[in-house]
């Protein structure tokens, strides 16, 4: 199915594709699907749950020659029914679900962004008990110690945007998950991820925009620090602010290549 989000038009290179799941339907945004098995797969669980700011960087990935796949969970990109309810966790352990019946045979690196790098260490973390060859990348991972109120969280948010553009934001993606992103914000706020990745068993790789203010490097610091059993960690500041996937995409993508290289031998 070509790549219409029901709002903004992603391209003929973005195929819409459905996973049914134990009755519970995953549509997701697949990009140089028709590589080797063998071939690095990237898995991207998206801030918020919104997807179509991740699709540059998705480009950018398969013009590395890796195979990448946009998550659209909690399910805010499309009409159809969701098939989770909007939290981190219940996003990462259904896209643990999706990597299991679909990323049989692939290295696989699992890229989160904001709350969706704390979905993606859920994911990680659920993987991890039957399965070694992936690694995950936290991308501008949220929410730091001192953020976890919201008007500290408020005060940051001036300073985490500087960089970005509104043309990353699919307005349609933003009214159909209206509640569920506010649902989506509570959830991260109510998450430690530093005590999570203590029990990381994989190669991880912490990095964030420079001028990201929801991820200072004090934060980053304590993630990479934190994550005792990964038997590699890589940090890395890279160009940009928050939503660096959007205005950076071949400095992420570039980052998520070592990350694949981890895993694939």
């Amino acid at each position: 199915m070509p790549g219409d989000v029901l709002g903004r038009d992603v391209g003929p290179d973005v195929q819409v594709q459905f996973t049914s799941l134990g009755g519970k339907v995953v549509r997701s945004l697949a990009l140089g699907g028709d590589r080797p098995r063998t071939t690095p797969l990237v898995v991207v669980l998206p801030g918020l749950g919104l997807p179509f700011y991740t699709i540059p960087t998705a480009r950018s990935l398969v013009a590395r020659g890796l195979a990448c796949t946009v998550l659209d969970l909690p399910g805010f990109g499309s009409n159809l029914p969701r098939p989770t309810s909007p939290s981190i966790h219940a996003a990462g352990l259904l896209a643990a679900r999706w990597i299991d019946a679909q990323a049989a045979g692939h290295p696989v690196v699992v890229l989160g962004h904001s709350t969706g790098g704390q979905a993606a260490l859920t994911a990680a973390l659920a993987l991890s008990a039957r399965r070694r060859d992936f690694s995950l990348v936290l991308a501008g991972t949220t929410f730091a110690p001192e953020q976890r109120r919201l008007h500290r969280l408020a005060r940051a948010t001036p300073f985490a945007y500087r960089d970005d553009r509104l043309d990353q934001i699919d307005p349609m993606e933003v009214w159909r998950g209206r509640t569920g992103i506010v649902a989506m914000l509570q959830s991260g706020l109510h998450d430690a991820p530093e005590e999570r990745i203590a029990h990381l068993p994989v190669p991880v790789t912490v990095t964030a925009g420079v001028h990201d203010a929801f991820a200072p490097v004090s934060w980053l610091d304590r993630l990479a620090g934190s994550a005792r059993r990964a038997p590699s960690v890589r940090t890395s500041l890279l160009g940009g602010s928050h939503n660096n996937l959007f205005t950076h995409p071949d400095e992420i993508a570039g980052l998520v290549a070592l990350a694949a290289a981890d895993v694939s031998g």
